[in-house]
């Protein structure tokens, strides 16, 4: 594979850590000074990107 093809979203990777580190969604959202619903939509569409699920949502 051609390095030069792969686009990554450094947003994305930086909503995961932030969402693993805090724990919650919430927590994370307001640490970074977003919307749930956007960060949730930004860690989701990682989870698309790399094919694997990274947290399991409850509720």
């Amino acid at each position: 594979m051609d390095r030069r093809s792969i686009k990554f979203d450094w947003n994305r990777a930086r909503a995961f850590l932030v969402t693993a580190e805090e724990g919650s969604l919430s927590a994370a959202a307001r640490a970074l000074g977003m919307t749930q619903p956007t960060l949730s939509r930004q860690v989701s569409a990682l989870e698309s990107e790399l094919d694997v699920v990274l947290f399991d949502r409850v509720g």
